[in-house]
């Protein structure tokens, strides 16, 4: 594994925005019955209702889509420049990398009417696909 300046905690960041993006999927839609808690099998018995997670308004998604960009901009900064303090990467290629990068990140994002890039989240996505 290369680098290590930071102590790798660069990827703490990339996990946060991992989680964020999370939420927005999740937002609004039914939770599978075998992810219920206690209250929420309670509540069902009660009113027989499906169990949906929390919806956040459409303003709301768009500044966690926000929140999502930057950490993931954040996350490629601290990666590539852990690379070039620790020698993995000469100025040349960091250079080379971090505008790569950058441009990957920005292919998945628009620019927001304010005038603030958002990573656009797929939000018609199973939020428990990938779950066990």
């Amino acid at each position: 594994m290369s680098g290590g300046r930071f102590s790798y905690k660069q990827w703490h960041i990339d996990n946060i925005a991992d989680q964020i993006k999370q939420e927005v999927i999740m937002s609004g839609k039914p939770i599978p019955k075998q992810k219920w808690s206690y209250y929420e099998r309670q509540e069902f018995e009660e009113t027989h209702k499906q169990p949906m997670n929390y919806a956040y308004p459409e303003p709301v998604l768009r500044r966690m889509e926000e929140a999502v960009y930057a950490l993931r901009r954040a996350a490629i900064y601290a990666q590539r420049i852990d690379y070039l303090l620790c020698g993995d990467d000469g100025e040349e290629s960091f250079l080379e990398r971090l505008k790569k990068e950058l441009e990957e990140l920005d292919s998945k994002s628009k620019m927001g009417e304010n005038g603030v890039m958002y990573y656009v989240v797929d939000r018609s996505q199973d939020p428990y696909e990938d779950d066990d």
